[in-house]
């Protein structure tokens, strides 16, 4: 089992920012962004789950995506929101995370 999302810098990892998508209601559907040490990459994950497990226990750095660019990675959250199941507007969550990757130097 994972700590990744509660212990980051074990993996070398500085957590960035995160969107909850869920409802909040014993769940969680989470697209996290961490910064790694030995490169300074943008990278994130995606995991969604009741109040039983926890977040990213079954992921390892290996499972990260790169962000290759702020638009791509805009596109994308604008796409989870669109797709969120219980039609929550997460606008000032993203915002606030764009505006932080934006910051911290992504372009």
């Amino acid at each position: 089992m994972s700590d990744l999302y509660g212990s980051p810098e074990k993996f070398g990892l500085e957590t960035i920012g995160e969107v909850d998508f869920s409802s909040g209601s014993y769940e969680f559907d989470l697209t996290v962004v961490w910064r790694r040490q030995f490169d300074g990459a943008f990278v994130y994950g995606e995991d969604a789950g009741c109040s039983c497990p926890s977040p990213f226990e079954d992921f390892g750095v290996d499972g990260l995506t790169r962000i290759t660019s702020l638009e791509a990675f805009k596109a994308h959250l604008a796409t989870r929101m669109a797709e969120t199941y219980y039609g929550l507007n997460r606008s000032d969550e993203v915002a606030r995370l764009l505006e932080r990757l934006h910051g911290e130097g992504l372009r």
